[in-house]
Protein backbone atom coordinates (compact mmCIF):
# COMPACT_ATOMS: atom_id res chain seq x y z
CA UNK A 1 0.00 0.00 0.00
CA UNK A 2 1.30 3.45 -0.89
CA UNK A 3 0.03 6.85 0.14
CA UNK A 4 0.10 10.41 -1.15
CA UNK A 5 -0.73 13.24 1.18
CA UNK A 6 -2.50 16.33 -0.16
CA UNK A 7 -3.13 19.78 1.21
CA UNK A 8 -5.93 22.17 0.25
CA UNK A 9 -5.24 25.88 -0.04
CA UNK A 10 -7.99 28.42 -0.54
CA UNK A 11 -7.90 30.72 -3.52
CA UNK A 12 -4.81 29.36 -5.26
CA UNK A 13 -4.76 28.06 -8.81
CA UNK A 14 -3.56 24.51 -9.02
CA UNK A 15 0.06 24.19 -10.03
CA UNK A 16 1.74 20.84 -10.36
CA UNK A 17 4.93 20.90 -8.32
CA UNK A 18 8.25 20.50 -10.02
CA UNK A 19 9.45 16.95 -10.02
CA UNK A 20 6.09 15.36 -9.32
CA UNK A 21 6.00 11.82 -10.60
CA UNK A 22 3.58 10.32 -13.09
CA UNK A 23 2.24 6.83 -13.47
CA UNK A 24 0.98 5.13 -16.60
CA UNK A 25 -2.57 3.79 -16.43
CA UNK A 26 -3.79 1.89 -19.48
CA UNK A 27 -1.58 3.91 -21.77
CA UNK A 28 -2.73 7.27 -20.35
CA UNK A 29 -0.46 9.60 -18.42
CA UNK A 30 -2.04 10.36 -15.07
CA UNK A 31 -0.44 12.84 -12.71
CA UNK A 32 -0.53 12.02 -9.04
CA UNK A 33 -2.03 15.46 -8.65
CA UNK A 34 -5.31 14.17 -10.18
CA UNK A 35 -5.71 17.41 -12.15
CA UNK A 36 -9.07 18.01 -13.76
CA UNK A 37 -11.42 16.84 -11.01
CA UNK A 38 -12.81 20.28 -10.24
CA UNK A 39 -15.56 19.47 -7.76
CA UNK A 40 -13.36 17.49 -5.46
CA UNK A 41 -12.11 20.35 -3.34
CA UNK A 42 -15.01 22.75 -3.79
CA UNK A 43 -12.86 25.47 -5.30
CA UNK A 44 -9.76 24.69 -3.27
CA UNK A 45 -6.49 24.09 -5.03
CA UNK A 46 -4.61 20.88 -4.41
CA UNK A 47 -0.83 20.56 -4.05
CA UNK A 48 1.17 17.35 -3.97
CA UNK A 49 3.49 17.22 -1.01
CA UNK A 50 4.88 13.71 -1.33
CA UNK A 51 4.62 10.87 -3.83
CA UNK A 52 5.86 7.34 -4.20
CA UNK A 53 6.05 5.21 -7.31
CA UNK A 54 4.44 1.88 -8.12
CA UNK A 55 0.78 2.82 -7.81
CA UNK A 56 -1.70 1.38 -10.26
CA UNK A 57 -5.01 3.00 -9.43
CA UNK A 58 -6.38 5.53 -6.99
CA UNK A 59 -9.00 7.99 -5.87
CA UNK A 60 -8.88 11.44 -4.33
CA UNK A 61 -10.94 12.30 -1.28
CA UNK A 62 -11.53 15.88 -0.18
CA UNK A 63 -10.93 17.43 3.21
CA UNK A 64 -8.68 19.93 4.88
CA UNK A 65 -5.90 17.31 4.90
CA UNK A 66 -6.32 14.42 2.52
CA UNK A 67 -4.88 10.94 2.47
CA UNK A 68 -4.88 9.17 -0.89
CA UNK A 69 -4.20 5.46 -0.65
CA UNK A 70 -3.68 3.05 -3.54
CA UNK A 71 -4.01 -0.72 -3.34
CA UNK A 72 -1.79 -2.75 -5.64
CA UNK A 73 -3.82 -5.95 -5.64
CA UNK A 74 -6.97 -6.75 -7.59
CA UNK A 75 -9.68 -5.90 -5.04
CA UNK A 76 -8.96 -2.17 -5.29
CA UNK A 77 -9.86 -0.04 -2.27
CA UNK A 78 -9.48 3.61 -1.39
CA UNK A 79 -8.57 4.64 2.15
CA UNK A 80 -10.83 7.03 4.05
CA UNK A 81 -8.65 7.38 7.11
CA UNK A 82 -8.76 11.16 7.13
CA UNK A 83 -12.53 11.45 6.60
CA UNK A 84 -14.58 11.20 9.74
CA UNK A 85 -17.78 9.22 9.86
CA UNK A 86 -16.94 6.78 7.04
CA UNK A 87 -18.01 3.28 7.92
CA UNK A 88 -17.70 -0.06 6.19
CA UNK A 89 -20.14 -0.36 3.29
CA UNK A 90 -21.10 -4.03 3.53
CA UNK A 91 -23.23 -6.28 5.67
CA UNK A 92 -20.72 -9.10 6.01
CA UNK A 93 -18.21 -9.73 8.78
CA UNK A 94 -15.98 -6.79 9.52
CA UNK A 95 -12.46 -6.89 8.14
CA UNK A 96 -10.25 -4.62 10.21
CA UNK A 97 -7.95 -4.06 7.23
CA UNK A 98 -10.82 -2.80 5.06
CA UNK A 99 -13.22 -1.26 7.59
CA UNK A 100 -12.19 2.23 6.55
CA UNK A 101 -12.07 1.86 2.77
CA UNK A 102 -14.23 2.42 -0.28
CA UNK A 103 -14.20 -0.16 -3.04
CA UNK A 104 -13.54 1.11 -6.54
CA UNK A 105 -16.12 -0.17 -8.97
CA UNK A 106 -15.13 -2.23 -11.99
CA UNK A 107 -15.56 -0.73 -15.46
CA UNK A 108 -18.73 -2.78 -15.90
CA UNK A 109 -20.14 -1.58 -12.58
CA UNK A 110 -19.31 2.05 -13.43
CA UNK A 111 -21.20 1.73 -16.70
CA UNK A 112 -24.15 0.10 -14.97
CA UNK A 113 -24.34 2.97 -12.50
CA UNK A 114 -24.07 5.59 -15.22
CA UNK A 115 -26.86 3.93 -17.19
CA UNK A 116 -29.21 3.01 -14.35
CA UNK A 117 -31.42 6.10 -14.87
CA UNK A 118 -31.19 6.63 -18.63
CA UNK A 119 -33.97 6.54 -21.19
CA UNK A 120 -34.44 7.45 -24.82
CA UNK A 121 -37.43 7.85 -27.13
CA UNK A 122 -37.93 8.24 -30.86
CA UNK A 123 -40.56 10.90 -31.51
CA UNK A 124 -42.33 9.62 -34.63
CA UNK A 125 -44.74 12.50 -35.09
CA UNK A 126 -43.11 14.26 -38.04
CA UNK A 127 -43.17 17.65 -36.36
CA UNK A 128 -39.58 18.67 -35.95
CA UNK A 129 -38.45 16.57 -32.96
CA UNK A 130 -36.70 13.30 -33.84
CA UNK A 131 -35.57 11.91 -30.52
CA UNK A 132 -34.74 12.77 -26.94
CA UNK A 133 -32.33 11.17 -24.48
CA UNK A 134 -32.31 11.55 -20.69
CA UNK A 135 -29.87 10.45 -18.01
CA UNK A 136 -29.34 11.08 -14.31
CA UNK A 137 -26.54 10.28 -11.92
CA UNK A 138 -27.38 10.71 -8.23
CA UNK A 139 -25.02 12.16 -5.69
CA UNK A 140 -27.60 12.71 -2.98
CA UNK A 141 -29.60 9.73 -1.77
CA UNK A 142 -32.28 9.96 -2.93
CA UNK A 143 -31.46 12.16 -5.90
CA UNK A 144 -32.84 15.67 -5.44
CA UNK A 145 -33.22 16.39 -9.18
CA UNK A 146 -36.25 15.56 -11.28
CA UNK A 147 -37.40 16.08 -14.86
CA UNK A 148 -40.37 16.08 -17.22
CA UNK A 149 -40.92 15.27 -20.91
CA UNK A 150 -44.43 15.75 -22.27
CA UNK A 151 -46.19 16.40 -25.56
CA UNK A 152 -49.48 18.28 -25.71
CA UNK A 153 -51.42 18.57 -28.96
CA UNK A 154 -53.31 21.78 -29.62
CA UNK A 155 -56.19 21.30 -32.12
CA UNK A 156 -56.19 23.59 -35.14
CA UNK A 157 -58.30 26.68 -34.53
CA UNK A 158 -59.51 26.89 -38.11
CA UNK A 159 -59.74 24.80 -41.28
CA UNK A 160 -56.61 24.32 -43.31
CA UNK A 161 -54.32 24.56 -40.27
CA UNK A 162 -52.45 21.64 -38.75
CA UNK A 163 -52.69 20.65 -35.12
CA UNK A 164 -49.73 21.98 -33.15
CA UNK A 165 -47.55 19.88 -30.90
CA UNK A 166 -46.20 21.58 -27.79
CA UNK A 167 -43.12 19.67 -26.64
CA UNK A 168 -42.23 20.30 -23.00
CA UNK A 169 -38.83 19.34 -21.61
CA UNK A 170 -37.93 20.28 -18.05
CA UNK A 171 -35.09 19.83 -15.55
CA UNK A 172 -35.69 20.54 -11.87
CA UNK A 173 -32.61 20.87 -9.69
CA UNK A 174 -33.72 20.37 -6.12
CA UNK A 175 -31.99 21.29 -2.87
CA UNK A 176 -32.77 20.51 0.74
CA UNK A 177 -34.63 17.36 -0.29
CA UNK A 178 -36.37 15.85 -3.35
CA UNK A 179 -39.87 17.08 -2.54
CA UNK A 180 -40.04 20.35 -4.49
CA UNK A 181 -38.48 18.98 -7.66
CA UNK A 182 -40.79 15.95 -7.55
CA UNK A 183 -43.80 18.24 -7.24
CA UNK A 184 -42.62 20.33 -10.18
CA UNK A 185 -42.23 17.26 -12.37
CA UNK A 186 -45.86 16.40 -11.65
CA UNK A 187 -47.50 19.81 -11.66
CA UNK A 188 -45.59 22.47 -13.60
CA UNK A 189 -46.60 21.42 -17.12
CA UNK A 190 -50.30 21.07 -16.14
CA UNK A 191 -50.18 24.56 -14.59
CA UNK A 192 -48.59 25.95 -17.76
CA UNK A 193 -51.02 24.07 -20.02
CA UNK A 194 -53.97 25.49 -18.10
CA UNK A 195 -52.73 29.03 -18.63
CA UNK A 196 -51.84 28.41 -22.29
CA UNK A 197 -55.30 27.00 -22.94
CA UNK A 198 -56.65 30.50 -22.55
CA UNK A 199 -54.16 31.78 -25.17
CA UNK A 200 -54.30 29.06 -27.80
CA UNK A 201 -58.07 28.82 -27.51
CA UNK A 202 -58.65 32.54 -28.06
CA UNK A 203 -58.60 33.62 -31.70
CA UNK A 204 -58.03 37.23 -30.61
CA UNK A 205 -54.51 36.34 -29.49
CA UNK A 206 -53.63 34.30 -32.59
CA UNK A 207 -54.91 37.06 -34.85
CA UNK A 208 -53.09 39.81 -32.98
CA UNK A 209 -49.76 39.13 -34.65
CA UNK A 210 -46.69 37.10 -33.58
CA UNK A 211 -45.38 39.67 -31.11
CA UNK A 212 -48.70 39.93 -29.32
CA UNK A 213 -49.07 36.15 -29.19
CA UNK A 214 -45.50 35.73 -27.91
CA UNK A 215 -46.05 38.28 -25.14
CA UNK A 216 -49.30 36.61 -24.13
CA UNK A 217 -47.56 33.22 -24.04
CA UNK A 218 -44.79 34.60 -21.84
CA UNK A 219 -47.37 36.07 -19.49
CA UNK A 220 -49.21 32.74 -19.31
CA UNK A 221 -46.03 30.81 -18.47
CA UNK A 222 -45.04 33.37 -15.85
CA UNK A 223 -48.49 33.16 -14.23
CA UNK A 224 -48.25 29.37 -14.13
CA UNK A 225 -44.85 29.45 -12.39
CA UNK A 226 -45.98 32.01 -9.82
CA UNK A 227 -49.33 30.32 -9.19
CA UNK A 228 -47.73 26.95 -8.57
CA UNK A 229 -45.20 28.42 -6.14
CA UNK A 230 -47.98 30.30 -4.35
CA UNK A 231 -49.89 27.04 -3.92
CA UNK A 232 -46.76 25.18 -2.81
CA UNK A 233 -45.70 27.72 -0.20
CA UNK A 234 -48.64 29.80 0.94
CA UNK A 235 -51.34 27.22 0.26
CA UNK A 236 -49.69 24.16 1.80
CA UNK A 237 -48.12 25.97 4.76
CA UNK A 238 -51.31 27.89 5.46
CA UNK A 239 -53.19 24.62 5.68
CA UNK A 240 -50.53 23.13 7.93
CA UNK A 241 -50.57 26.10 10.30
CA UNK A 242 -54.36 25.92 10.45
CA UNK A 243 -54.47 22.15 10.96
CA UNK A 244 -51.05 20.82 12.10
CA UNK A 245 -51.32 17.14 11.17
CA UNK A 246 -48.77 14.74 9.75
CA UNK A 247 -50.77 14.50 6.53
CA UNK A 248 -50.66 18.27 6.07
CA UNK A 249 -46.95 18.23 6.86
CA UNK A 250 -46.35 15.79 4.00
CA UNK A 251 -48.24 18.14 1.69
CA UNK A 252 -46.05 21.02 2.89
CA UNK A 253 -42.71 19.29 2.26
CA UNK A 254 -42.36 20.87 -1.23
CA UNK A 255 -42.50 24.27 0.50
CA UNK A 256 -39.76 23.32 2.98
CA UNK A 257 -37.25 22.06 0.41
CA UNK A 258 -36.56 24.00 -2.78
CA UNK A 259 -35.87 23.60 -6.47
CA UNK A 260 -34.75 25.50 -9.54
CA UNK A 261 -36.84 25.00 -12.67
CA UNK A 262 -35.86 24.97 -16.33
CA UNK A 263 -38.76 24.40 -18.72
CA UNK A 264 -38.63 24.61 -22.50
CA UNK A 265 -41.64 24.52 -24.82
CA UNK A 266 -41.29 23.91 -28.55
CA UNK A 267 -44.26 24.88 -30.74
CA UNK A 268 -44.11 22.66 -33.84
CA UNK A 269 -46.20 25.04 -35.96
CA UNK A 270 -44.45 28.28 -35.07
CA UNK A 271 -41.01 26.62 -34.84
CA UNK A 272 -40.32 28.60 -31.66
CA UNK A 273 -38.71 27.48 -28.42
CA UNK A 274 -39.79 29.21 -25.24
CA UNK A 275 -37.23 28.73 -22.48
CA UNK A 276 -38.35 29.64 -18.95
CA UNK A 277 -35.77 29.49 -16.16
CA UNK A 278 -36.09 29.95 -12.44
CA UNK A 279 -32.65 29.37 -10.93
CA UNK A 280 -29.35 28.21 -12.33
CA UNK A 281 -30.08 25.28 -14.63
CA UNK A 282 -29.29 25.98 -18.28
CA UNK A 283 -30.45 25.16 -21.81
CA UNK A 284 -28.19 25.18 -24.88
CA UNK A 285 -29.02 25.10 -28.59
CA UNK A 286 -26.54 23.46 -30.98
CA UNK A 287 -26.58 24.45 -34.64
CA UNK A 288 -24.61 23.70 -37.81
CA UNK A 289 -24.53 26.13 -40.72
CA UNK A 290 -24.28 25.31 -44.43
CA UNK A 291 -20.48 25.46 -44.21
CA UNK A 292 -20.43 22.73 -41.58
CA UNK A 293 -19.43 25.03 -38.73
CA UNK A 294 -20.95 24.30 -35.33
CA UNK A 295 -22.17 26.89 -32.86
CA UNK A 296 -23.82 26.78 -29.45
CA UNK A 297 -26.03 29.37 -27.80
CA UNK A 298 -27.37 29.47 -24.27
CA UNK A 299 -31.14 29.89 -24.19
CA UNK A 300 -31.05 30.98 -20.55
CA UNK A 301 -28.89 32.99 -18.16
CA UNK A 302 -27.99 31.56 -14.76
CA UNK A 303 -29.88 33.26 -11.95
CA UNK A 304 -27.57 33.25 -8.97
CA UNK A 305 -26.41 35.72 -6.37
CA UNK A 306 -23.22 36.03 -8.44
CA UNK A 307 -25.16 37.49 -11.38
CA UNK A 308 -24.87 41.32 -11.15
CA UNK A 309 -28.34 41.83 -12.61
CA UNK A 310 -29.87 39.54 -10.01
CA UNK A 311 -27.92 41.20 -7.22
CA UNK A 312 -29.13 44.61 -8.39
CA UNK A 313 -32.73 43.38 -8.50
CA UNK A 314 -32.63 41.95 -4.97
CA UNK A 315 -30.94 45.03 -3.51
CA UNK A 316 -33.52 47.28 -5.19
CA UNK A 317 -36.31 45.22 -3.63
CA UNK A 318 -34.65 45.41 -0.19
CA UNK A 319 -33.06 48.87 0.15
CA UNK A 320 -30.94 49.45 3.18
CA UNK A 321 -30.29 45.73 3.68
CA UNK A 322 -26.66 45.03 2.80
CA UNK A 323 -27.07 41.48 4.04
CA UNK A 324 -29.73 40.66 1.44
CA UNK A 325 -26.91 39.40 -0.77
CA UNK A 326 -23.56 38.52 0.71
CA UNK A 327 -20.80 36.08 -0.12
CA UNK A 328 -22.45 35.32 -3.46
CA UNK A 329 -25.62 34.01 -1.84
CA UNK A 330 -29.07 35.29 -0.95
CA UNK A 331 -28.93 36.18 2.75
CA UNK A 332 -25.52 34.53 2.72
CA UNK A 333 -27.11 31.10 2.32
CA UNK A 334 -28.90 30.31 -0.97
CA UNK A 335 -26.91 30.40 -4.20
CA UNK A 336 -29.75 30.46 -6.78
CA UNK A 337 -31.54 33.79 -6.61
CA UNK A 338 -34.84 32.34 -7.85
CA UNK A 339 -36.43 29.07 -6.80
CA UNK A 340 -39.64 27.22 -6.04
CA UNK A 341 -40.38 26.31 -2.44
CA UNK A 342 -37.73 27.55 0.00
CA UNK A 343 -40.34 28.99 2.38
CA UNK A 344 -37.62 30.24 4.74
CA UNK A 345 -36.64 32.92 2.21
CA UNK A 346 -40.21 33.94 1.48
CA UNK A 347 -42.43 34.18 4.56
CA UNK A 348 -42.21 35.13 8.22
CA UNK A 349 -45.77 34.25 9.17
CA UNK A 350 -49.12 33.28 7.71
CA UNK A 351 -52.35 34.58 9.18
CA UNK A 352 -50.47 35.56 12.31
CA UNK A 353 -48.97 32.10 12.79
CA UNK A 354 -45.29 31.16 12.60
CA UNK A 355 -43.32 27.94 12.49
CA UNK A 356 -42.67 28.21 16.22
CA UNK A 357 -46.40 27.74 16.84
CA UNK A 358 -46.34 24.22 15.39
CA UNK A 359 -46.13 21.17 17.68
CA UNK A 360 -42.59 20.06 18.40
CA UNK A 361 -42.84 16.81 16.42
CA UNK A 362 -43.64 18.84 13.29
CA UNK A 363 -41.34 21.76 13.99
CA UNK A 364 -38.24 19.58 13.68
CA UNK A 365 -38.75 19.43 9.89
CA UNK A 366 -38.25 23.19 9.56
CA UNK A 367 -34.96 25.04 9.49
CA UNK A 368 -34.58 28.35 11.24
CA UNK A 369 -34.80 31.53 9.22
CA UNK A 370 -31.59 32.95 7.74
CA UNK A 371 -29.68 35.78 9.36
CA UNK A 372 -30.82 39.31 8.35
CA UNK A 373 -34.25 37.97 7.39
CA UNK A 374 -36.26 41.22 7.60
CA UNK A 375 -38.50 41.98 4.61
CA UNK A 376 -39.41 38.78 2.75
CA UNK A 377 -39.71 37.50 0.14
CA UNK A 378 -36.07 37.51 -0.92
CA UNK A 379 -36.48 34.69 -3.45
CA UNK A 380 -39.04 34.44 -6.25
CA UNK A 381 -40.19 31.72 -8.62
CA UNK A 382 -40.90 34.20 -11.40
CA UNK A 383 -39.06 32.95 -14.50
CA UNK A 384 -37.04 34.76 -17.11
CA UNK A 385 -38.30 33.69 -20.55
CA UNK A 386 -36.54 33.76 -23.91
CA UNK A 387 -37.89 33.01 -27.39
CA UNK A 388 -35.82 31.41 -30.14
CA UNK A 389 -36.95 30.79 -33.71
CA UNK A 390 -35.60 27.49 -35.04
CA UNK A 391 -34.42 26.99 -38.60
CA UNK A 392 -32.89 24.05 -40.42
CA UNK A 393 -29.51 24.77 -38.82
CA UNK A 394 -30.78 23.83 -35.34
CA UNK A 395 -29.75 20.24 -34.59
CA UNK A 396 -30.08 19.66 -30.85
CA UNK A 397 -30.87 21.17 -27.47
CA UNK A 398 -29.28 20.29 -24.12
CA UNK A 399 -30.99 20.92 -20.78
CA UNK A 400 -29.06 20.22 -17.60
CA UNK A 401 -28.83 20.96 -13.92
CA UNK A 402 -25.96 23.17 -12.83
CA UNK A 403 -23.79 20.19 -11.91
CA UNK A 404 -22.97 19.65 -15.59
CA UNK A 405 -21.92 23.26 -16.11
CA UNK A 406 -19.55 23.08 -13.17
CA UNK A 407 -17.61 20.47 -15.15
CA UNK A 408 -18.00 21.44 -18.81
CA UNK A 409 -18.19 24.66 -20.83
CA UNK A 410 -20.97 25.33 -23.32
CA UNK A 411 -18.54 24.63 -26.17
CA UNK A 412 -17.43 21.33 -24.65
CA UNK A 413 -21.00 20.17 -24.09
CA UNK A 414 -22.01 20.97 -27.66
CA UNK A 415 -18.80 19.47 -29.03
CA UNK A 416 -19.40 16.25 -27.13
CA UNK A 417 -22.92 15.96 -28.54
CA UNK A 418 -21.60 16.58 -32.07
CA UNK A 419 -18.89 14.01 -31.45
CA UNK A 420 -21.51 11.51 -30.29
CA UNK A 421 -23.76 12.19 -33.30
CA UNK A 422 -20.89 11.66 -35.72
CA UNK A 423 -20.22 8.21 -34.28
CA UNK A 424 -23.79 7.17 -33.48
CA UNK A 425 -25.36 4.13 -35.11
CA UNK A 426 -28.68 5.98 -35.24
CA UNK A 427 -29.78 6.33 -38.88
CA UNK A 428 -30.77 9.95 -38.24
CA UNK A 429 -27.10 10.86 -37.84
CA UNK A 430 -25.42 8.48 -40.29
CA UNK A 431 -24.62 11.25 -42.79
CA UNK A 432 -22.61 13.25 -40.25
CA UNK A 433 -18.97 13.76 -41.15
CA UNK A 434 -16.40 11.64 -39.33
CA UNK A 435 -13.68 13.17 -37.18
CA UNK A 436 -10.05 12.41 -36.59
CA UNK A 437 -9.43 9.23 -34.64
CA UNK A 438 -6.64 8.85 -32.14
CA UNK A 439 -4.47 5.74 -32.21
CA UNK A 440 -5.76 4.82 -28.73
CA UNK A 441 -9.38 4.89 -29.93
CA UNK A 442 -10.29 8.20 -28.32
CA UNK A 443 -12.04 10.93 -30.31
CA UNK A 444 -11.14 14.58 -30.54
CA UNK A 445 -13.98 16.95 -29.66
CA UNK A 446 -14.78 19.09 -32.71
CA UNK A 447 -14.54 22.88 -32.40
CA UNK A 448 -17.72 24.79 -31.49
CA UNK A 449 -18.19 28.56 -31.27
CA UNK A 450 -20.20 29.91 -28.34
CA UNK A 451 -22.60 32.64 -29.48
CA UNK A 452 -24.23 33.12 -26.06
CA UNK A 453 -24.95 36.57 -24.74
CA UNK A 454 -24.25 37.49 -21.11
CA UNK A 455 -21.54 34.84 -20.90
CA UNK A 456 -19.99 36.78 -18.05
CA UNK A 457 -23.08 36.01 -15.94
CA UNK A 458 -22.94 32.25 -16.49
CA UNK A 459 -21.52 29.83 -13.96
CA UNK A 460 -17.84 29.23 -14.52
CA UNK A 461 -16.40 25.77 -14.92
CA UNK A 462 -14.23 24.73 -12.00
CA UNK A 463 -10.52 25.13 -12.68
CA UNK A 464 -8.97 22.11 -14.36
CA UNK A 465 -5.33 23.00 -14.57
CA UNK A 466 -3.35 20.31 -16.32
CA UNK A 467 -6.11 19.13 -18.67
CA UNK A 468 -5.03 18.70 -22.27
CA UNK A 469 -5.67 21.60 -24.63
CA UNK A 470 -7.19 19.01 -26.98
CA UNK A 471 -9.57 17.06 -24.73
CA UNK A 472 -10.94 13.81 -26.08
CA UNK A 473 -14.24 12.10 -25.54
CA UNK A 474 -15.14 8.62 -24.38
CA UNK A 475 -17.57 7.03 -26.83
CA UNK A 476 -19.08 4.18 -24.82
CA UNK A 477 -22.77 5.10 -24.68
CA UNK A 478 -25.78 4.84 -27.01
CA UNK A 479 -27.54 7.51 -24.93
CA UNK A 480 -26.33 11.05 -25.65
CA UNK A 481 -27.17 12.30 -22.14
CA UNK A 482 -25.23 9.46 -20.51
CA UNK A 483 -22.39 10.29 -22.89
CA UNK A 484 -22.33 13.85 -21.54
CA UNK A 485 -22.35 12.74 -17.90
CA UNK A 486 -19.58 10.19 -18.43
CA UNK A 487 -17.39 12.72 -20.20
CA UNK A 488 -18.14 15.47 -17.67
CA UNK A 489 -16.53 13.23 -15.04
CA UNK A 490 -13.60 12.27 -17.25
CA UNK A 491 -11.55 15.51 -17.17
CA UNK A 492 -10.96 15.39 -20.90
CA UNK A 493 -11.32 11.70 -21.65
CA UNK A 494 -9.67 9.88 -18.73
CA UNK A 495 -11.66 6.80 -17.73
CA UNK A 496 -9.91 6.54 -14.37
CA UNK A 497 -11.43 9.83 -13.24
CA UNK A 498 -14.85 8.51 -14.17
CA UNK A 499 -14.26 5.33 -12.20
CA UNK A 500 -13.16 7.26 -9.14
CA UNK A 501 -15.98 9.79 -9.07
CA UNK A 502 -18.70 7.22 -9.76
CA UNK A 503 -17.35 4.84 -7.12
CA UNK A 504 -17.61 7.30 -4.22
CA UNK A 505 -20.90 6.52 -2.45
CA UNK A 506 -23.50 8.94 -1.16
CA UNK A 507 -23.47 11.04 0.96
CA UNK A 508 -19.69 11.42 0.66
CA UNK A 509 -19.98 11.90 -3.11
CA UNK A 510 -21.75 15.22 -2.51
CA UNK A 511 -18.39 16.71 -1.56
CA UNK A 512 -17.07 15.92 -5.01
CA UNK A 513 -19.95 16.32 -7.47
CA UNK A 514 -23.58 17.36 -7.61
CA UNK A 515 -26.60 15.39 -8.76
CA UNK A 516 -26.49 15.35 -12.55
CA UNK A 517 -29.58 15.48 -14.77
CA UNK A 518 -29.23 15.91 -18.54
CA UNK A 519 -31.73 15.90 -21.40
CA UNK A 520 -30.69 16.03 -25.07
CA UNK A 521 -33.36 16.78 -27.70
CA UNK A 522 -32.61 16.24 -31.41
CA UNK A 523 -34.37 18.34 -34.05
CA UNK A 524 -34.97 17.50 -37.71
CA UNK A 525 -37.46 16.09 -40.17
CA UNK A 526 -38.09 12.38 -40.41
CA UNK A 527 -37.02 11.15 -43.85
CA UNK A 528 -38.89 7.83 -43.70
CA UNK A 529 -42.66 8.49 -43.97
CA UNK A 530 -43.40 4.98 -42.74
CA UNK A 531 -42.06 5.95 -39.32
CA UNK A 532 -44.39 8.93 -38.94
CA UNK A 533 -47.12 7.18 -36.99
CA UNK A 534 -47.71 9.69 -34.18
CA UNK A 535 -46.03 7.51 -31.57
CA UNK A 536 -43.26 7.94 -29.03
CA UNK A 537 -41.25 4.73 -29.34
CA UNK A 538 -38.76 3.59 -26.68
CA UNK A 539 -35.17 3.34 -27.89
CA UNK A 540 -34.24 0.21 -25.97
CA UNK A 541 -30.56 0.38 -26.83
CA UNK A 542 -30.29 3.67 -24.91
CA UNK A 543 -32.81 2.94 -22.14
CA UNK A 544 -32.09 1.16 -18.88
CA UNK A 545 -34.10 -2.07 -18.55
CA UNK A 546 -36.99 -2.14 -16.16
CA UNK A 547 -36.23 -3.76 -12.84
CA UNK A 548 -38.47 -6.53 -11.65
CA UNK A 549 -40.58 -5.65 -8.63
CA UNK A 550 -40.79 -8.42 -6.07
Amino acid sequence: MYACKFECQTGEDFAEPAGSEHINIRGTELAYSMNGIPRLTRGYATRVLRTRSGMRRGALLAGSSLLLTYMCWDNKYVSCESIKGIKQFNSGPSDPDQSNTISLLSDKEVTQRLRQMEKSYYVQRGRGVLRYDLAQLPSNAPIEDDHVEQVITVPASSGGQEDADLYFFGVFDGHGGPYTSAKLSQSLVPYVAHQLGQIYGDSAFSEGGPESFSAATDSAITSAFKNLDRDLVYGALGKLFEDPTKQNLVSALPAISGSCALLTMYDSNKKIIKCAVTGDSRALLGSQNSSGQWTVKALSVDQTADNPEEVERIRAEHPGEPGAVRNGRVLGSLQPSRAFGDYRYKIKELAGKVVGDLPGHLRVYFRREPRDFRTPPYVTAEPVITSTKLDSDAKFMVLASDGLFELLTNEEIAGLVVNWMQHSKDAHFKHSAGIQKDIHGARFIPPVTDLSTHKEHQRRVFSRTGQSSSPMSILDDANAATHLIRNALSAGGNKDYVSTLVSIPSPMSRKYRDDLTVTVVFFGEEQDPVKIDGQLVPNHEATSPLKAKL
